[in-house]
């Protein structure tokens, strides 16, 4: 092979590179960049292969599933299946009327359940307070029909308070009514309610 000299500086060299038996001279493409062919790599477990990459995109998937299942973008809370039956704590009720019973024998109501919450009531008091009276029923009041939940019969001076203990829900609109046997129209009579509240979803 005849030598090679260059018309000018600096003379030609070649990098060499060992194979374990013998030196080689790596090629290169035309252009002169280096071309070295890669057999096998040792890569590491999270390296950017097609299947991890498969499976960063199934997460990803995940994640925009989750955010679907948002009620809005931003927010922290999540709709959950059976949500409409789940029992949470929002703040107590605590409610008091006061005011002229609806005539003789008539009856007094609380006010009405907040529109989009539920009520647990857990004890009422009522009392009219200017006439003995005999007889106090409970009842809770929905529309046009009333459900009796509770009765208290004796001898009740006036100012004299008859309670009922239990557990009673009451949806957006409800009211509570007692009525008070033997009073008078005009009295003037009272009602405390007390319970917790909830957010209806």
């Amino acid at each position: 092979m005849p030598e090679i000299n260059p018309s000018h500086a600096p003379a030609p060299r070649a990098g060499l590179a060992w194979d374990g038996t013998d030196y080689r001279v790596p090629a290169s493409d035309v252009d002169g960049h280096l071309q070295v062919d890669a057999l096998s790599t040792a890569l590491a477990p999270d390296a950017a292969t097609a299947t991890n990459q498969a499976a960063e995109i199934a997460s990803l998937q995940l994640i925009d599933d989750l955010r679907d299942a948002l009620q809005s973008v931003a927010v922290d809370r999540l709709r959950v299946t059976g949500a409409d039956q789940l029992i949470s704590y929002k703040a107590s009720v605590l409610t008091k009327r006061l005011a002229a019973i609806s005539g003789a024998g008539g009856y007094l109501e609380t006010a009405a359940v907040t529109a989009g919450e539920v009520w647990k009531v857990t004890n009422l008091m009522a009392r009219d307070r200017t006439t003995a009276t005999t007889i106090h029923t409970y009842q809770v009041f929905r529309g046009a029909t009333y459900y009796m939940i509770g009765e208290a019969r004796g001898s009740f001076a006036a100012l004299t308070p008859t309670s009922w203990q239990g557990e009673v829900w009451l949806d957006a609109g409800d009211t509570v009514r007692v009525f008070f046997t033997g009073g008078a129209a005009g009295d003037s009579c009272e009602i405390d309610l007390a319970g917790q509240r909830m957010s209806k979803e």
